[in-house]
C-alpha cells in the first residue's frame, strides 16, 4: 500500500494549488497609467455604536505545509513511506525538476519539488546550494503555473532563509526578480513590496533597482505622481526596468501638461543612437517594445503641438519589424493630412496597405483615404471609396450588434480576437452572421487588456479544477484501499462515484440553462420559459443543499490525525473548494461578459461614427462634383477648354458654330522643310 498512501501526500499539495486560485478577484484594476478605481468602503452611521475591534485571525499558510507534515507524521506512525533519502541525490533531483520547469511541465516539477521541500528532513539540506535551488524553483514553478499566493510564500522563505544573501545571494536575487514579476502581473504592488521588506539595505544595486521600480508602480497606481517620479528616477540604466521607468515618467509628465519634460524623457528611450553615446542599457524584447511606444509617444506629443514634420520623423523611427508599424503609419498619414501634405499622406497610406495585415486602424484608414481624395478634388474616386466603405462596414456594425445580443457568440468571438485564431470557426450560434462578418468584427474589435487577464485567470481556474476532480477520485481510491483487506479496490461499487454524480447534476443544470438561453434568443413566449426557470431554481437549490450536507457530514467524520481521518478531512475540503470554485467561476464569467459586451459596444459606437463620416463625405463629394461642373462651365464661357478635352475627340462639343479646332500634330510637318531632300 505504499503507492496509494504516497499519493495522499500529493493531494495536500494539490489542494494548495486550488486554494491559491479559489479566491481571485473578479476584475483586476485597469493597466497603468490610469490608477485603479477602488470603491470606497461603506461608512457606519454616526449614531451607531463603534463596533468592537476584530480579533486577529490566525495566519494561514498558503503553502499548506502543515497538511504535508501531518501526512508525514501519520505515515511515520504506521511505518509507511520513506523518512530518509531526501538528501540523497538531491542535486540530480533538483536538476530533473529544473529541466521540467524549462520545458513547461510545471505540474510535474511542482510535485517533485514539493516532495523535497516539505520533507521533514529537508531542513538539514536547506542551507546547501541544492536546497536553496529547490526552494526557489518551487516558487518559480508555482508562479509559472499561475499559483501566485503559494509561489510568494515559498519565495519569501527563499529570501528570509539563513545565509540567503551570502556570496552575492544568487537565489535570493532571483527570488526578488520573481516576486517583482508576480506583483506586476497581478498588479498587487503593495503585496509585493511587503514581501520584499526582508531584503537588506546592503543588497546589490540591481536588486534595489527592482524594488524602486515596483515602488514607483505602486505610487503611480495610488495616485501619487510625485512619489512615482522619485521612485522611477532611482532605477539606473543598467536595470532591466530602466526603459519602462523612463517611459512611465514621461507619461506622468505629459498627463500633467509638461510636454517638454515628457518629450525629453521619451527621447532617452527612443533615440536610435543613444547606445553609441551613453551607457548601454539592458536590452531585451521588452526594451524594444517600450522603445517603439516611446517613439509613438514622441510623435503624438509633436502632433499635439502641431509640429507635423517632427511627428513624421518620430513615426519614421518605428522599425519595419515592429508590431506598432501599422499604428505609426496611420498616425503619420494623419499628421501629413492635417498639414495639407496630401501626397505625403497618400504615400503613407499606400505603404500601410502594402503591409497586407489587419490592424486596429483599418476602418479609420479607409475613411482617411477617401478624405484625401476629397481634398485633392478627386470626387469620383472619393465617392467610390465611401460607397465601398458603407457597403462593407454597415453589415459589420449590424453583425457586431447581433453578436452583442448572444452571450455565447460574444465569448467565442472575443476569445478568438484575443488569441488571434480564425473567428469564422467560433461558436456564434444564436446570431445570424456570416463567417466573413465574424472575421471582420474580430479584426476590428479592441479588446480591453483586463479582459485578457480575467480570461487567463479563468483558464488557470479551469485547469486546476480538473486537477481537483482527479484528486478527489484518487482520495476515493485511497480511502477504499484502507477500508479493504489487501488494498484491492472492489470491482463493482454499487454506491457509485459521488464526484461523477455531482458532474452529472452539473451537466443537467447546464442543459436546462442552455434551453432557457435558446428560448430567450428565439423570443419564445414567457409561459414557456417560466416553467423551465422554476425547475432550474429548484434543481440549483437541491444541488446546493446536497453539497452542503455532504460537506458537513464528511467534516463531522474527519477528526484525528491518522491517515483515514486526514483523507476524509481532505475529501471534505476538496468538496468545499469545488463549491467555492463554482462561485468564483461565476464571478469571473460575469466580469468577462461585462467586458466583452463593453468591447462590442465600443466597436458599435466607433463604426457608427465612421459611417456617419462616410455619409457626410459622400455629400461633400456630390457638392464637389457640382462645384467642379460650375467651374468648368465658367471656363468654357471664358474661352478655355477643360484640360481633359485638349487633344481629344470630344473637343468639338465645346466649340461654337463659328469656331474651329485644329489638333496638335507635332513639330515635323513635311511641308515646312524645303530644300532638305538630299540631306542624310
Amino acid at each position: 500500500m505504499r503507492r496509494p498512501l504516497a499519493l495522499g501526500v500529493c493531494f495536500a499539495f494539490a489542494s494548495s494549488i486550488v486554494l491559491a486560485q479559489a479566491q481571485p478577484s473578479p476584475a483586476p484594476p485597469p493597466p497603468p497609467p490610469s490608477p485603479p478605481g477602488d470603491a470606497e468602503p461603506e461608512r457606519e452611521p454616526e449614531h451607531a455604536p463603534a463596533p468592537p475591534p476584530p480579533k486577529p485571525a490566525a495566519p494561514v499558510d498558503p503553502t499548506r505545509g502543515d497538511r504535508m507534515r501531518a501526512y508525514h507524521d501519520a505515515m511515520l506512525k504506521r511505518r509507511l513511506g520513506s523518512q530518509d533519502g531526501v538528501t540523497e541525490r538531491l542535486s540530480e533531483r533538483v536538476a530533473d525538476a529544473e529541466a521540467l520547469v524549462s520545458t513547461g511541465r510545471h505540474d510535474e516539477a511542482i510535485a517533485k519539488l514539493t516532495e523535497i521541500v516539505e520533507h521533514p528532513r529537508f531542513d538539514a539540506s536547506a542551507e546547501t546550494p541544492e536546497g536553496r535551488a529547490a526552494l526557489y524553483l518551487l516558487g518559480h514553478a508555482l508562479a509559472s503555473a499561475g499559483i501566485h499566493e503559494s509561489a510568494r510564500a515559498y519565495l519569501r522563505r527563499s529570501l528570509a532563509a539563513k545565509g540567503s544573501w551570502e556570496q552575492y545571494g544568487p537565489y535570493a536575487r532571483r527570488a526578488v526578480r520573481r516576486i517583482v514579476e508576480i506583483a506586476l502581473e497581478t498588479r498587487a504592488f503593495d503585496a509585493g513590496l511587503k514581501d520584499l521588506e526582508v531584503v537588506p539595505a546592503s543588497a546589490p544595486p540591481e536588486v534595489r533597482a527592482e524594488i524602486a521600480y515596483l515602488r514607483g508602480r505602486a505610487k503611480q497606481a495610488a495616485g501619487d505622481p510625485d512619489g512615482a517620479l522619485v521612485a522611477f528616477a532611482e532605477v539606473p540604466q543598467t536595470s532591466r526596468f530602466w526603459s519602462q521607468a523612463t517611459y512611465l515618467s514621461g507619461l506622468i509628465q505629459v498627463e500633467r501638461g509638461r510636454l517638454k519634460e515628457g518629450e525629453d524623457l521619451f527621447c532617452k528611450v527612443a533615440d536610435p543612437k543613444r547606445q553609441d553615446q551613453t551607457v548601454p542599457v539592458f536590452a531585451d524584447e521588452r526594451f524594444f517594445a517600450v522603445r517603439d511606444l516611446a517613439r509613438l509617444a514622441l510623435g503624438r506629443v509633436a502632433h499635439e503641438q502641431l509640429r507635423h514634420d517632427d511627428a513624421r520623423y518620430y513615426y519614421y523611427l518605428v522599425p519595419r519589424d515592429s508590431d506598432r508599424l501599422a499604428e505609426a503609419l496611420y498616425e503619420a498619414a494623419t499628421t501629413r493630412y492635417e498639414k495639407k501634405d496630401y501626397e505625403g499622406a497618400r504615400e503613407l497610406l499606400d505603404e500601410l496597405k502594402g503591409l497586407k495585415v489587419h490592424h486596429r486602424y483599418e476602418d479609420e484608414a479607409r475613411i482617411l483615404d477617401a478624405y484625401i481624395d476629397l481634398a485633392l478634388c478627386r470626387f469620383p474616386s472619393a465617392d467610390a471609396k465611401l460607397q465601398a466603405f458603407l457597403k462593407d462596414y454597415e453589415p459589420t456594425r449590424d453583425a457586431a450588434r447581433r453578436l452583442g445580443q448572444s452571450e455565447r457568440g460574444t465569448f467565442a468571438l472575443l476569445a478568438a480576437a484575443r488569441s488571434g485564431a480564425d473567428a469564422a470557426g467560433t461558436d456564434a450560434s444564436g446570431a445570424a452572421v456570416t463567417p466573413e462578418q465574424l472575421r471582420a468584427v474580430a479584426a476590428l474589435v479592441r479588446v480591453d487588456p483586463v479582459y485578457g487577464e480575467i480570461a487567463k485567470r479563468r483558464a488557470v481556474l479551469d485547469r486546476e479544477t480538473s486537477g481537483l476532480r482527479l484528486t478527489i477520485g484518487m482520495l476515493g481510491d485511497m480511502q477504499r484501499s484502507l477500508a479493504t483487506t489487501g488494498g484491492v479496490r472492489p470491482a463493482v461499487d454499487e454506491r457509485g462515484d459521488p464526484e461523477e454524480k455531482a458532474n452529472d447534476a452539473r451537466a443537467a443544470l447546464d442543459g436546462v440553462r442552455r434551453q432557457i438561453d435558446e428560448l430567450v434568443q428565439a423570443r419564445a413566449p414567457a409561459d414557456k420559459i417560466a416553467p423551465l426557470a422554476k425547475e432550474l431554481a429548484e434543481l440549483e437549490g437541491r444541488f446546493g443543499r446536497g453539497s452542503v450536507a455532504a460537506t458537513e457530514a464528511a467534516a463531522a467524520e474527519a477528526a484525528g490525525r491518522d491517515l483515514p481521518e486526514l483523507l476524509r478531512a481532505d475529501a471534505a475540503y476538496a468538496v468545499a473548494l469545488g463549491r467555492e470554485i463554482e462561485g468564483t467561476r461565476s464571478e469571473l464569467a460575469a466580469a468577462e461578459g461585462a467586458l466583452a459586451k463593453d468591447a462590442l459596444r465600443r466597436l458599435d459606437l466607433r463604426l457608427s461614427r465612421l459611417l456617419r463620416r462616410a455619409r457626410l463625405g459622400r455629400i461633400e463629394s456630390v457638392l464637389g462634383k457640382k462645384r467642379a461642373l460650375e467651374v468648368e462651365i465658367e471656363a468654357i464661357n471664358a474661352g478655355y477648354l477643360p484640360k481633359d478635352a485638349l487633344d481629344s475627340l470630344d473637343a468639338a462639343r465645346y466649340l461654337r458654330d463659328d469656331e474651329e479646332y485644329w489638333p496638335f500634330e507635332g513639330d515635323d510637318w513635311p511641308d515646312e522643310f524645303v530644300g532638305s531632300e538630299g540631306l542624310k
